[in-house]
């Protein structure tokens, strides 16, 4: 029989009901439920994972459920369906599945972000600096200071950014989008793991204005900041602002006033002239973790994408999407057959 919780969370990370799962399986919705229950059978594998786009094998692997929502930091969390809710924490399972296969080969440093319960935002965001040896000025990279702290940092090809602890470790799964508003993306979701560890069912949507706030604090701190904004203040100052900072120049503006260092004047007109400004284009962040590893896999012959996919029972655009496209889509027609070998050596951060 086919595990059943697999068959829930495969749905679920689909999005789908089980009456949309049960038309296209073209079975009763009745039949559905008691696959979720007591199992499908073998046969049925195949149809299920057609139809719910994950492989046959996903319905084998151990029992397993989806992060509670409950206990999930979604961006803008009253726009967000309940339906996308829940695909976001199946996928938020396969994300931890899928460093719990990378950490069973390669050594990672665990989750070292402090608890700053009870901290005002801009508190937690100076004492964060402090604790990390981060300095006064800009953050240079923070991506790469999160996962040498830890936090196991995923990317998404659409939807929401979100972020929740599991077993002791944190988990980001970042947005798509410019790597100006990544940056400002991973800040808020660090200060809701900072903040709200251990905030209750239902609290969700009033920590979002202090994880924004924590956000704009610890990457626009304030002696740097007035150094370089004020009512003089016009857009090609605002723009290299924006380089140094790697933070949105709106969201530059909009702290600048709420600190007072701007008037309502000057930002209403420098927004007219922002929105005027072309869209720039960088590259999008990058992953040192994924960057190190997969290279690493495919050197020794041992576990490329397919394998990877097929060991998560999930497709390998899947896997290509959560790693930032370390994990290579292979062409058609080509297959990885080379044998798993022994545990790799590499340490991804020091």
């Amino acid at each position: 029989m086919l595990e059943p919780t697999r068959i829930t969370l495969a749905r679920h990370a689909a999005g789908y009901s089980a009456m949309d799962l049960a038309r296209l399986i073209q079975v009763a919705e009745s039949t559905v439920r008691r696959y979720e229950t007591c199992g499908a059978p073998e046969a049925m594998a195949g149809e299920l994972a057609a139809a719910l786009g994950c492989a046959p094998g996903y319905f084998h692997r151990p029992p397993a459920a989806g992060i509670d929502v409950e206990r999930i930091f979604f961006r803008t969390p009253r726009r967000i369906s309940r339906a996308r809710k829940t695909s976001c924490s199946a996928l938020g399972r396969t994300g931890v599945e899928l460093y719990d296969l990378i950490t069973g080969d390669y050594l990672l440093p665990d989750t070292e972000v402090p608890d700053y319960t009870g901290l005002d935002a801009e508190a937690a965001a100076v004492q964060l600096r402090l604790d990390w040896n981060l300095g006064c000025g800009p953050v240079p990279d923070l991506l790469y200071v999160l996962e040498s702290r830890g936090v196991r940092v995923l990317s998404l090809a659409d939807g929401p950014s979100f972020s929740f602890w599991e077993d002791g470790q944190a988990f980001i799964f970042l947005a798509a989008g410019d790597r100006t508003g990544q940056r400002h993306q991973l800040a808020h979701e660090l200060g809701h793991l900072l903040l709200h560890s251990a905030l209750g069912a239902g609290g969700h949507a009033a920590a979002e204005a202090e994880a924004e706030q924590f956000a704009s604090r610890l990457l626009l701190p304030a002696l740097s900041l007035q150094a370089r904004v004020g009512d003089t203040l016009r857009m090609p100052q605002l723009l290299d602002a924006q380089e140094l900072f790697g933070v949105p120049a709106h969201i530059i503006l909009s702290h600048a006033r709420d600190c007072g260092m701007l008037g309502d004047d000057s930002y209403s007109w420098l927004m007219q002239e922002l929105a005027l400004e072309p869209a720039p284009r960088r590259a999008p962040l990058a992953s040192r973790v994924f960057s190190l590893v997969f290279p690493s896999l495919r050197g020794e012959d041992r576990m490329g994408t397919l394998r990877i996919a097929a060991a998560l029972g999930v497709p390998a655009r899947t896997l290509h999407d959560l790693t930032f496209g370390h994990a290579f889509m292979v062409l058609p027609g080509l297959q990885e057959a080379a044998p798993l070998g022994m545990p790799g050596h590499l340490r991804a951060l020091p």
